[in-house]
């Protein structure tokens, strides 16, 4: 494991930035996700490295069916 904030996720809960959002040792606040500060902050006008199996369902296009 390289992350040990997000144990290599790249997320961790919004709420609480040194919990990962999910995996064992995933934060149960129920807060959002947020991209991880330690391995997971993206350049200026570049997207934050999703999650493995995330979905995009909406985008700056709009919704996509």
């Amino acid at each position: 494991m390289k992350c040990e904030i997000c144990d290599d996720i790249g997320w961790v809960c919004e709420n609480h930035l040194d919990r990962p959002w999910d995996g064992p040792r995933a934060c149960t606040c129920g807060g959002a996700g947020a991209p991880c500060p330690a391995c997971n902050s993206p350049a200026e006008g570049e997207t934050p490295r999703m999650p493995h199996g995330f979905k995009v369902e909406v985008d700056k296009d709009g919704w996509r069916h």
